[in-house]
């Protein structure tokens, strides 16, 4: 008789994250229910957010033990798109932290059917491995196979170091570095433009005045979140050097703002993905990244440049 073990060895001193990816009822079932049931076993708050189907099926399965779950939530609603779910969730996480030596989560992230070409939600699993890697959770990410494009599931892999093997989660072969993931799935860093508007900076009202001005007027809406963005960057680049480079330009529908340094390298190109732990911590990339639609970095030992993107 096979035993099956829901966490394997996790000792919960610190961050398990497992992509199971199924493609039947059964399969789902087999591996959820045995991990809540471990969790309630252990004392351990047990949360469960997941789409309709998914928690129609769980409830079935779990009959009175549901309302032993800390959190039965759906999914559908639980979305707010883009860095509102990521703070939520995030809160969500220090709560559980502050109250709780360790705790699971089963949570199916629906809208990644929508996320065609995997790179959406995907840089935030990929992030989670190392921003949230000394919480003790057990994250087990739902992804149903016959929902989810084949880039969708192909992220999956690549950014969830455990995967499940009939029994125990084991190490997933095709996880990736979560910063070699991030610059490999962040837009496309072409030559700037002969056309981009280039301005050298020694103080962020300086740059305010530039990045106004490049704003077009047949978007002039988004001005208060390009220049706060883009404030917040050269903020921190003048932190570490002498004097920033702002540069905007049009793309299609897209304005650009790059903001670049000759500083030593960001110490964490995953800044700027999830809130600062602390309530006085760095916020600035945090803030730039809520506030526009996409951004890339390029970062080393000769410097750091930045692009925000926002759409009309």
């Amino acid at each position: 008789m096979r035993t099956v073990r829901p966490t394997g060895d996790w000792n919960g001193t610190g961050l398990a994250h497992e992509g199971f990816v199924f493609a039947a009822d059964a399969e789902l079932v087999d591996r959820v229910v045995p991990f809540v049931d471990e969790g309630l076993r252990r004392g351990e708050p047990v949360l469960v957010v997941a789409g309709e189907r998914v928690r129609s099926l769980l409830a079935e399965q779990l009959g009175d033990d549901l309302g032993r779950l800390t959190t039965f939530a759906s999914a559908e609603t639980w979305w707010r798109g883009g860095h509102a779910t990521l703070q939520a969730y995030d809160r969500e996480l220090r709560a559980l932290r502050a109250r709780a030596p360790r705790w699971r989560l089963a949570a199916e992230p629906v809208w990644s059917a929508h996320d065609d070409d995997g790179r959406g939600w995907s840089r935030f699993e990929a992030v989670a491995n190392r921003c949230y890697g000394a919480l003790p959770y057990y994250s087990l990410c739902l992804h149903d196979a016959q929902r989810l494009p084949a880039a969708a599931l192909a992220a999956v892999a690549r950014t969830h170091p455990l995967t499940w093997n009939g029994s125990a989660p084991a190490p997933q072969p095709a996880y990736a570095d979560p910063v070699r993931f991030l610059r490999e799935v962040q837009p496309p860093w072409t030559p700037r433009p002969a056309d981009a508007a280039v301005h050298l900076v020694t103080t962020p009202v300086q740059a305010r005045r530039a990045m106004s001005a490049a704003v077009p007027p047949d978007r002039r809406a988004r001005l208060g979140d390009v220049v706060p963005a883009g404030h917040e960057l050269v903020t921190n680049a003048l932190r570490v050097a002498a004097f920033a480079e702002v540069a905007t330009w049009t793309d299609a529908d897209t304005l650009v703002v790059e903001v670049s340094d000759a500083g030593p390298g960001l110490p964490d190109e995953t800044l700027g993905f999830v809130p600062p732990a602390a309530a006085d911590g760095p916020h600035g990339m945090w803030l730039a990244w809520s506030l526009a639609d996409d951004a890339a970095v390029r970062s080393g030992p000769a410097g750091t440049a930045v692009r925000l993107y926002f759409g009309r």
